[in-house]
């Protein structure tokens, strides 16, 4: 079928069907250049070497008729090594196409296709050199692709260097004229018909890449680029953000931050990790998952060295890393590694080296503080590379090697005293100063090389997927969970928190702890013990904006944090399938980012708070602004359900995931707690147990005291968010207790009493109603559902304060005088809790989401 009938199909002239198969075929697709083309054609018929080689020319319905008749002219000259086919014009990617379905069909025994552009020629040895490359490489090599040799406007540039997919990603580092095996053709790799601005071939070796396909460079190849000052090349250029957008939305899932993190992982990965004592370096993203062999120190330096000179084309990690013999494993037990090196990575943008020392703290108690110069005695030491390359390559001092330093120091329990990791970074140091001073003289690179450092290959991820500093996490598969949270001081919704990182370990699932807003937590042990990694912000995002509400409520101020911040912040999150934030308010700032880079988001609403006058305040009105910025709302009671609706978020958004208690209690403590209330007697034991925060209306707590002196009151709690504690004259506010202290007040306490402003589903309430213990409680948030009224608790309705008040004391004095009522209370109370659903049940419906997402393409979350 001819161009003239308006047909696609290749037209091949019977005079020049095949007759033999070339073991290569050059593909060369012709318009408007029958001058040029002849010359291309010649180049390929003076190649040299043992393989048989065939021209292929595809006439993609050229005009010029000189085109058509000088591709005859040399078939008839050469039979068997030049043929014609035509077709309607289709572009430049069409053409290949076409000459790609020709060889496949008409030789089997062709191994290999080059793409010469009609304007373009080979050197004689080209063809033969890359195909020998080819077949002595392994199956992955799917293209051997040379160097820029320009002429016309002569220039030089070179492509050396081991093929990096990642370092692809960000720039074009092979031209389509390039050797393509057989193999990534019949993997069904075509060049994409749809883009005719440019950039096609940079497409395709993507989509090879992508496909498990890597080139290999073939130095002094040979090819001859025509360079003209226009031409498709410079079009292509000048349209090249809005063609990069629509070619990088193709490859998506190619750019998955875990994919990213993968491949800087195999090829150019960003830390040189020297461990105390060990006589390796090792390459690394995360230290607990190395992905390239370790190097001997020597050879280590000879790498910083070469990479020094010619940072294209080698690649050297653009931090060294050195860790005190047991560091590494300290933190990473108390889950600080990678957020530790996400801290230094941030904090090497203005400094040579960071140190990082470990304080010892309280029980439990975790936390990250900055600070200028470097430390006495740090466990792990970080440097730029590059400041040690330049001062290494003067045979400077050490210590001009880390001219700015800073500090950071993380606070865990029981900090060990460990080596000081200096001495041994010294040595190194001395090492890599002898490595520059015996490498041979340069002879004088005649090549340019436009290519970016591979050393900055991280920050290419600002580029791919919008993000700052990565954290340094490479799971193996996608299975990691952020649960967000402000601030984690083991409230209520911390509680929570903990068991769902609980049941989701037991799923197989990876729960993460993000703090957003506090730059110390306290984790005990047990809790700990649920996290992969527990991870401080490097600036807080939580905050309001004053000046932006929706629905009165204040939105994220984190907008006026500026990009840097907000790119980091995506950075951290970024290796995660999914985040729960869960009233995170400085989430909704970056959730669109998240879910454009693949990773699921979800809120979680545990409470829709007030100000005291009534005024609606803090993340459920700020969520409501971002709601389409989410793929769930989880709710924790089917009157947030209900309010959620009734705000507008879809149904099929809300997950109902119902709290339960905040610990597990110690097998038989119920029972025992239960029947040590059977014939009780003495004055009335009241316990308020909860945070010391406005919203639990401890001023009316203070009422409820006054009028009730003939009851036996304690209190334990602490504040949250900074406040300081509201005092409770004639009560003793206890430290907090660890869960069996919890239990033991509530064995002890015959009734709860919170007289809260607002609530949400107290798991204080659930945990006493376990223990036989009465709540007696406001009527606010979901109480109702968690108590009945006269059958296992007491409720009180909101009004005035001092009515509030009146009515407890009314309901703890009828409860004191009749003794027989407060016991068959207790009992329904332990019933009821006894009934409820164990944590993996409730958890059902967001289990089942989070396993929907495992199913769905990494480039569409789910909704």
């Amino acid at each position: 079928m001819s161009s003239e009938e308006g047909g696609a199909g290749p037209e091949i002239a019977p005079e020049i069907a095949p007759e033999i198969s070339p073991e290569i075929a050059v593909v060369i697709p012709a318009f408007r250049q029958p001058a040029l083309l002849e010359e291309a054609i010649l180049s390929v018929l003076a190649s040299r070497g043992p393989r048989r080689v065939a021209a292929v020319v595809v006439d993609d319905g050229c005009p010029m008729p000189g085109t058509r008749a000088a591709a005859l002219r040399f078939a008839a000259a050469h039979p068997g090594c030049v043929f014609l086919l035509r077709r309607a014009n289709g572009g430049l990617s069409a053409a290949r196409n076409t000459g790609i379905e020709f060889v496949l069909r008409a030789w089997p025994g062709c191994r290999a296709v080059f793409f010469l552009d009609a304007d373009n020629r080979l050197g004689p040895w080209l063809l033969h050199r890359a195909a020998a490359l080819l077949e002595a490489s392994g199956p992955a090599t799917g293209w051997i692709y040379p160097d820029f040799d320009f002429f016309g406007i002569p220039e030089h540039a070179s492509a050396a260097g081991e093929h990096s997919l990642f370092m692809h990603l960000l720039e074009n580092t092979s031209d389509a004229g390039s050797l393509v095996s057989r193999r990534v053709l019949e993997a069904g790799l075509r060049f994409d018909e749809t883009m005719r601005q440019g950039f096609e071939d940079w497409d395709f070796w993507l989509r090879a890449g992508a496909a498990g396909f890597r080139g290999r460079h073939l130095p002094m190849a040979g090819f001859g680029y025509r360079r003209r000052a226009g031409g498709m090349r410079v079009e292509a250029e000048r349209r090249r953000v809005g063609i990069l957008a629509g070619m990088r939305g193709k490859l998506r899932p190619l750019a998955h931050p875990r994919r990213l993190l993968a491949l800087e992982s195999a090829e150019v990965p960003r830390f040189l990790l020297h461990r105390s004592g060990l006589p390796v370096a090792e390459p690394v993203v995360d230290p607990l998952r190395p992905s390239r062999p370790a190097l001997d120190r020597a050879a280590a330096r000879r790498q910083l060295v070469e990479a020094a000179r010619h940072p294209q084309a080698v690649h050297a990690p653009p931090f060294l890393l050195f860790a005190a013999a047991g560091a590494l494993e300290v933190l990473a037990g108390w889950r600080l590694l990678h957020n530790a090196l996400w801290h230094a990575e941030i904090m090497l943008r203005g400094a040579d080296a960071v140190g990082i020392v470990l304080a010892p703290g309280p029980a439990g108690r975790l936390g990250v503080e900055r600070a200028e110069g470097l430390p006495d005695h740090p466990a792990l030491l970080l440097y730029r590379t590059e400041a040690w390359q330049e001062a290494a390559a003067l045979g400077a001092p050490f210590a001009s090697a880390a001219r700015r330093g800073a500090t950071l120091r993380l606070t865990v329990p029981d900090a060990p005293a460990l080596p000081d990791p200096r001495p041994e970074a010294e040595a190194e140091f001395a090492g890599l100063v002898d490595a520059f001073a015996t490498r041979h003289p340069e002879r004088g690179e005649w090549r340019g090389d436009w290519r970016r450092p591979r050393s900055r290959a991280h920050l290419g991820y600002a580029e791919l997927i919008d993000a700052g500093a990565v954290l340094p996490w490479a799971a193996p598969d996608a299975r990691d969970v952020a649960l967000a949270v402000p601030v984690f001081e083991m409230g209520g919704v911390e509680r929570v928190l903990a068991r769902y990182a609980g049941v989701l370990r037991d799923r197989g699932w990876r729960p993460h702890l993000v703090l957003t807003g506090a730059q110390t937590a306290l984790v005990p042990p047990d809790t700990l013990a649920a996290f992969e990694t527990v991870q401080f912000p490097a600036r807080g995002i939580e905050g309001v904006d004053p000046n932006e509400a929706h629905l009165g409520a204040p939105l994220p101020g984190a907008s006026g944090l500026g990009d840097g911040v907000l790119r980091d912040a995506v950075g951290q999150l970024a290796p995660m399938a999914a985040v729960l934030a869960t009233h995170a308010r400085g989430i909704h700032a970056i959730a669109g980012a998240l879910r454009r880079i693949g990773v699921r988001t979800a809120a979680g609403l545990h409470v829709v708070e007030r100000e005291a006058a009534g005024a609606p305040m803090g993340n459920p009105h700020a969520l409501l602004a971002h709601e389409a910025d989410y793929d769930a709302v989880a709710v924790v009671s089917e009157g947030l359900q209900n309010w959620a609706l009734a705000q507008g978020i879809p149904a099929s958004k809300l997950l109902l995931v119902p709290n339960g208690p905040g610990h597990e209690a110690r097998a038989g403590a119920a029972e025992s707690a239960l029947a040590a209330r059977q014939g009780r007697e003495g004055r009335l034991r009241s316990l308020f147990l909860g945070r010391l925060d406005p919203q639990k209306g401890l001023d009316r707590l203070r009422d409820i005291v006054a009028l009730t002196p003939w009851a036996e009151w304690r209190a334990a709690g602490r504040a949250v968010l900074a406040r300081e504690p509201e005092p409770i004259p004639g009560l003793t506010v206890e430290p907090p207790a660890e869960a069996e202290g919890v239990d033991a007040l509530l064995a002890w306490a015959d009734v709860l009493v919170l007289p809260s402003r607002f609530e949400g589903s107290p798991l204080i309430i659930l945990e006493a109603q376990r223990m036989g213990c009465v709540p007696v409680v406001t009527r606010t948030g979901a109480v109702a559902e968690m108590v009945a009224d006269g059958v296992d608790g007491l409720l009180v309705e909101e009004r005035t304060d001092p009515a509030v008040a009146a009515a407890f004391a009314d309901r703890l004095a009828s409860l004191a005088a009749d003794r027989g009522r407060l016991y068959a209370l207790a009992r329904a109370a332990g019933a009821r809790a006894a009934s409820l659903p164990d944590w993996a049940a409730r958890m059902s419906p967001l289990l089942a989401w989070l396993d929907a997402g495992q199913d769905a393409p990494p480039d569409r979350p789910t909704t």
